[in-house]
C-alpha cells in the first residue's frame, strides 16, 4: 500500500502538476485512509502484494472512515478528503487495472457558507495609508498590501512573484495559479508606483532566493506565514475592527470589483477560478445594489402605469 501512495503522489505531482500544498494534503487525506482501514476494518496495511488491500475496499469501509473524520474535522476538510479519494481510487482504475469504484457515490457534506471577512473602501484607505515610510522592509510591506488589493492575489501567490512576473510596461503582473494556470491580471498605478519605488531600494537577492520579488530580512524568499503576519499587523495598526488576513483582502478586491458593476465572468477571470460557482462565493451584493441593477435592466421595472 505505501508504495502504491508512493506512485500515486508521484502522479499528481509529475502529470496533474498540483501544487505542492495540495499534494501534500492528498497524501494526508489517503495516509489516514490506509491507518484507519488497518485499525478498524481489519484490512492489512503493509503486505507484499500492494494492490490486495485496495481492492477490498468497499464504500461501507469509506462512508465508516468518512463518519470518524465528521467528528474531528470540519465540512470544508472532509469535503477535500472526499475530493483526495475519489482521485486516488480513479487513479487505480486508470493506472492499475482496478475494477469498481467504492468512492465513485460519495458525497462532500453540506459546507455552511459563511461570508468572509471582506474591507468596505473606507477601510481598505485606512489601511493602505501607513504614513512615512521610513525603511525598506515597511516598503515592502507597502508594496505587498498595495499589490494583493489591486490583484486579488492569493498568497502563495504573492510569494511565489519573481521580478520577471512584473511587466510595468503593459501595466500587468503574470501570476502561476492553482493547478500551474498562468493568467495575467492588471497592475493598479497605485501599486506599480509603490512597487517601482520598493524596487529602487530592495537589496539584491541572498542565496537560494533566485528571483524572488519580495525578500525577508535576511534577502530570502518571503514566506506564506510571514506575509500573513504582516497582513495582521497592519490591520491591527490602522485600528480595524476585522480580523484581516490575505484571504480578505482577496475577497475585498472581488466584491469592490462587483460592488462597482465589473461583471462575474470578468471577476473569475481576474481571481484564476476554474468554476464560476467558486467565485461567487467570494462575491455578494446587497440589496440596494441588487434593487439599482434590477430597476436599470428590467424593462417593466420602471412602468408605472403598470404598476398602478
Amino acid at each position: 500500500m505505501t508504495n502504491l501512495l508512493t506512485q500515486f503522489i508521484a502522479y499528481l505531482e509529475a502529470e496533474r502538476q498540483l501544487s505542492p500544498h495540495t499534494v501534500r494534503a492528498y497524501s494526508s487525506d489517503i495516509g489516514q485512509l490506509q491507518l484507519f482501514l488497518g485499525e478498524q476494518c481489519g484490512l492489512p496495511s503493509s503486505i507484499d502484494e500492494i494492490e490486495k488491500p485496495w481492492s477490498q475496499v468497499n464504500e461501507r469501509h469509506l462512508l465508516k472512515f468518512m463518519r470518524s473524520r465528521m467528528a474531528v474535522d470540519g465540512a470544508a476538510s472532509v469535503g477535500r478528503k472526499v475530493a483526495a479519494i475519489k482521485t486516488f481510487f480513479t487513479y487505480l482504475n486508470n493506472r492499475h487495472g482496478f475494477l469498481g469504484n467504492p468512492a465513485a457515490l460519495l458525497k462532500a457534506p453540506r459546507n455552511q457558507r459563511h461570508l468572509p471577512v471582506y474591507l468596505e473602501e473606507e477601510e481598505v484607505d485606512q489601511l493602505l495609508d501607513l504614513g512615512p515610510v521610513e525603511d525598506v522592509l515597511k516598503l515592502r510591506d507597502c508594496a505587498i498590501l498595495e499589490l494583493m488589493y489591486a490583484c486579488g492575489l492569493r498568497v502563495s501567490e504573492v510569494v511565489a512573484l519573481d521580478l520577471r512576473n512584473l511587466n510595468f510596461a503593459d501595466a500587468v503582473v503574470r501570476i502561476m495559479g492553482k493547478g500551474r494556470k498562468e493568467r495575467l491580471v492588471p497592475l493598479g498605478k497605485v501599486a506599480a508606483r509603490v512597487l517601482k519605488t520598493y524596487l529602487e531600494k530592495r537589496p539584491q537577492t541572498g542565496a537560494g532566493a533566485g528571483d524572488a520579488l519580495f525578500l525577508n530580512a535576511r534577502n530570502g524568499r518571503l514566506s506564506a506565514r510571514s506575509v500573513s503576519t504582516l497582513v495582521k499587523k497592519y490591520g491591527l495598526v490602522a485600528g480595524l475592527q476585522k480580523p484581516l488576513t490575505p484571504h480578505a483582502l482577496r475577497h475585498s478586491f472581488a466584491t469592490h470589483l462587483l460592488q462597482n458593476g465589473a461583471d462575474l465572468r470578468v471577476i473569475q477571470e481576474l481571481l484564476g477560478h476554474s468554476s464560476l460557482s467558486t467565485t461567487q462565493r467570494y462575491t455578494h451584493v446587497d440589496v440596494k445594489r441588487l434593487l439599482e441593477v434590477y430597476d436599470k435592466a428590467h424593462p417593466l421595472a420602471a412602468d408605472e402605469e403598470r404598476a398602478k
